[in-house]
């Protein structure tokens, strides 16, 4: 048993976390343990089924991405934001 469980629990990146990151809209980035990131810009370039990401990467041939070897997700400026944007 590892001590204490519920610190395992919530460290671990789940499905979860890359569906809320879909769901936002904005662009990211998903890490993986070796390293290597991959950028996904907007929802219609990654597919998660069970526990596997499929990412399609600058319209090349797609990645398959074990969710076990995600290590985080990093949130990317989103290129319809810009610096003369204003609030009305």
């Amino acid at each position: 048993m590892l001590w204490p469980p519920a610190v395992t629990k919530v460290f671990a990146m789940t499905r979860d976390y890359v569906e809320l990151a879909i769901k936002e809209g904005l662009p990211f980035e998903i890490n993986m343990a070796d390293g290597k990131s991959y950028r996904v810009e907007d929802e219609f370039s990654i597919a998660l089924i069970g526990k596997t990401a499929v990412i399609v990467v600058e319209n090349t041939l797609p990645r398959i991405l074990p969710l076990l070897t995600v290590t985080g997700i990093s949130y990317l400026k989103s290129p319809h934001s810009g610096a003369n944007d204003t609030a009305s």
